[in-house]
């Protein structure tokens, strides 16, 4: 979905609700919602969210709680934002994009809620965030402010480099959701583990990180519905979706613009564990 105005954004939501509730009616969604675990599935935009929820969309006791994806940036106030953490409900799940705040973590832990935490090659990331904002959704401040640079190199420079009130920092972004990843009762998940093999991963890894998600909600799924679940992740449907691809940065960026983007954000490359990719 290329929204151009906020009818197209508000067309396709009205779908994606449509669809929600209809999921939530199966026989598993409806036993979810008295023993099912609650879920926090939260990554930085750009990093493979919606990939994260067609698996939670395959596995069985989940349901969508409905909301739309929930936004913290930590420099805004959080008290409305925690409440909608502590709504969620018996086997839902909630989509975010969360930078890290220690009030989000013990309002988690207090109200029994288990945070899934998607982390994607920063490269990967810059660059599908540049797509979207260029091609995807026409409607931010930020596609207005790209507009004005011609080369791709200057608009990569531009989200690198942040402008107040219409993008944040690239760099700075990675930082805020990097303590995330070193949270021992929060389960880390890479989406090149996860996309298998039609995004060019491995399906040994799928089922791996599959396996470990459930294990980590403490829902039981048979080797066979394991299968079943991982031949359904990847899926070209998301308004978002753009290659869904491991590395598109390498087929994407000229040699220049390579060597650019691994020097100026080499220490984010490497905490995030990408170093040697």
């Amino acid at each position: 979905m290329k929204a151009k105005n906020q009818l197209d954004k508000f067309k396709y939501y009205l779908i994606k609700r449509k669809d929600v509730f209809l999921h939530s009616l199966k026989s598993s969604q409806r036993i979810g919602a008295k023993i099912g675990p609650k879920v926090i599935l939260n990554s930085m935009p750009k990093s493979g969210t919606h990939l994260l929820e067609s698996l939670f969309f395959q596995l069985p006791l989940m349901r969508h709680c409905g909301r739309k994806t929930l936004k913290i940036e930590t420099q805004n106030p959080l008290t409305l934002k925690l409440k909608i953490i502590s709504s969620v409900k018996k086997g839902q799940f909630l989509l975010s994009h969360m930078q890290y705040h220690e009030d989000i973590l013990n309002v988690s832990r207090e109200n029994n809620i288990k945070i899934v935490h998607l982390i994607r090659d920063p490269r990967d990331v810059l660059i599908s965030h540049l797509n979207y904002i260029e091609k995807m959704d026409k409607t931010q401040k930020s596609h207005q402010y790209l507009n004005q640079f011609d080369m791709r190199f200057d608009k990569l420079k531009a989200i690198v480099d942040g402008r107040e009130h219409i993008i944040e920092p690239f760099k700075e972004v990675l930082n805020k959701f990097y303590p995330w990843t070193q949270e021992s009762d929060v389960n880390l998940v890479k989406f090149e583990s996860l996309i298998g093999v039609d995004g060019g991963g491995s399906s040994y890894k799928q089922k791996t990180v599959v396996k470990g998600i459930c294990d980590f909600l403490s829902i039981e799924v048979s080797e066979n519905q394991l299968d079943s679940i991982c031949k359904e992740i990847y899926s070209i449907k998301s308004s978002t979706f753009n290659k869904g691809k491991i590395g598109n940065w390498k087929v994407t960026l000229n040699e220049e613009e390579q060597n650019w983007i691994n020097t100026v954000l080499q220490n984010e490359i490497e905490k995030y564990g990408y170093g040697h990719q």
